[in-house]
C-alpha cells in the first residue's frame, strides 16, 4: 500500500513528528511504501520530500498553494492520512481531487483560555474553527490518540462514533527501559545520591512547571536536599519562571538541562526517583508514558488523558489539577517510600508494554486503511 502522510511542519522535538516517524518506520519495515510530505522540514525524518512554499506572508494563499502542490503530487498514493491542521484541508483537497480515502490521526488542540500567548491563542482559534469545517468536508475516518480525544470529537465536533477508532500512540520500551542507567546523567551535573525529581515538557504556562516551582519549599521541608532536573525549550514566559524562582528562594534545588537530545532521554529518566509531569492539558501524553516505560513512578495531574496513561494508585498518584499542597504532598510520600516507588514503577512498565505497544498500534491503523481502500474499490 502506498500512503502519503502529510502534515505542514516537521519541528525539531515535536511528539507527533516522532510519532509519524516511528509509524511510518514499522509500515516501511512491513512492505509498505511511505511518503512523509511537508512544507517546512526542521527535522531529519526519514522517507520525507519537502513541497517549499513561497508566500510565506500569506497564510491563506500559503495554505491553498501548498495543497494544490499536494494534490498534483497524489496521485501516486492510495491512501492520505494527515496529522494536524492545516494539512488536514491540503488531504481533503487530494481526497476530492483524485478520490482518495483521507484518514486524520487527531492529536488534539490545547484550549484556547491556558495560552497567555496572544498570537497563540489566535492559532488555536484558526485552528479549532478551521476544524469545525475541514472535519466535515472529506475525512473518512478520525483516529483518536486517546479517548479522551475522541469523546471530543463526537461532543465537540458532531463527528459520528462509527467513523473514529482510538489508537493509542506506541513507546519504543527497548529504548525506554528499567536497565538503563542514570549514572552519567547524574556525575554531568554534580549529582550523587540526592532525590531527584524529573520534569519534561517545554516551558509554556499550560505545561504547568509554575506548579511544581511552587510546591518545592513545601517539598524541601521534608526533602531538604531534593534536586529537580528541569529539561524543556523556554518560551518568552521563561521571564516570569525566572522572577518566580527567585521569590521563592528555590534556586539551589533546580537544574535547568535545556534542551535534550532524543538518544539521551532514556537515560535522563534512570536518573529520577520521580517523574513530575504538570501539563494542564494533554491529548495522550507521550512524556509520563516514557517515564513508565523506564521503571519510574509518575505524579500528574488528573486531567485531559493522563488518567488514561497513568492509572492512580497503581503505576503512579494523580492529584487535582493546579493544586500545589497536594502535588507535594504525593511527591514527598513517594520520595519517602522507596518500596511503593518500586511497585509503582513495575506496574507502569507493564501498562505500558501492554497499552502502548507499536506494533499494534501500526496494526490497527493497517486495518483502518484496508477497509477504507477496500470500499474505495
Amino acid at each position: 500500500m502506498k500512503v502519503a502522510i502529510i502534515r505542514t511542519t516537521l519541528n525539531k522535538g515535536s511528539g507527533q513528528v516522532m510519532v509519524m516517524r516511528e509509524i511510518s518506520k514499522r509500515l516501511i519495515a512491513l512492505g509498505h511504501k511511505i511518503k512523509i510530505i511537508s512544507r517546512d522540514i526542521r527535522e531529519e525524518t526519514p522517507h520525507s520530500i519537502e513541497i517549499p512554499v513561497f508566500a510565506n506572508n500569506f497564510p491563506l494563499i500559503r495554505g491553498f498553494t501548498f495543497a494544490f502542490r499536494v494534490g498534483l503530487a497524489l496521485n501516486k498514493f492510495d491512501i492520505i492520512h494527515t496529522q494536524y491542521h492545516p494539512g488536514i484541508f491540503t488531504g481533503n483537497v487530494g481526497k476530492h481531487l483524485l478520490d482518495l480515502p483521507h484518514v486524520l490521526t487527531y492529536h488534539g488542540y490545547a484550549p484556547i483560555g491556558i495560552w497567555r500567548n496572544p498570537k497563540q491563542r489566535i492559532k488555536m482559534i484558526d485552528h479549532r474553527l478551521g476544524s469545525l469545517f475541514s472535519f466535515h468536508l472529506g475525512i473518512d475516518h478520525f483516529i483518536p490518540v486517546s479517548n479522551y480525544l475522541k469523546n471530543e470529537l463526537i461532543n465537540f465536533y458532531n463527528v459520528p462514533k462509527n467513523k473514529i477508532t482510538t489508537v493509542y500512540n506506541g513507546i519504543d520500551t527497548n529504548r525506554f527501559n528499567p536497565n538503563k542507567n542514570g549514572d552519567l546523567i547524574k556525575k554531568h551535573y554534580g549529582l550523587s545520591n540526592e532525590p531527584i525529581i524529573l520534569f519534561l515538557g517545554r516551558l509554556a504556562p499550560y505545561k504547568g512547571v509554575q506548579y511544581l516551582l511552587r510546591a518545592i519549599p513545601l517539598i524541601r521541608k521534608e526533602i531538604p536536599n531534593v534536586k529537580i532536573l528541569i529539561t524543556g525549550s523556554a518560551r518568552s514566559d521563561i521571564l516570569d519562571i525566572k522572577s518566580m524562582i527567585k521569590n521563592l528562594g528555590i534556586s539551589k534545588s533546580l537544574i535547568f538541562t535545556g534542551f535534550i537530545p532524543d538518544e539521551q532521554l532514556a537515560n535522563l529518566y534512570a536518573a529520577c526517583d520521580v517523574f513530575c509531569f504538570t501539563s494542564l492539558w494533554e491529548g495522550f501524553g507521550l512524556p509520563p508514558a516514557e517515564a513508565s516505560a523506564a521503571g519510574k513512578p509518575v505524579v500528574a495531574f488528573n486531567k485531559t488523558a493522563i488518567p488514561e496513561v497513568v492509572q492512580n494508585g497503581k503505576t503512579g498518584l494523580l492529584v487535582p489539577p493546579r493544586n500545589v499542597k497536594k502535588l507535594a504532598e504525593a511527591i514527598i510520600f513517594l520520595l519517602q517510600n522507596k518500596k511503593i516507588r518500586e511497585k509503582l514503577g513495575k506496574n507502569g512498565r507493564k501498562h505500558v508494554v501492554n497499552n502502548f505497544n507499536w506494533d499494534k498500534t501500526v496494526q490497527k491503523i493497517i486495518k483502518i486503511y484496508k477497509s477504507l481502500v477496500n470500499n474505495e474499490n
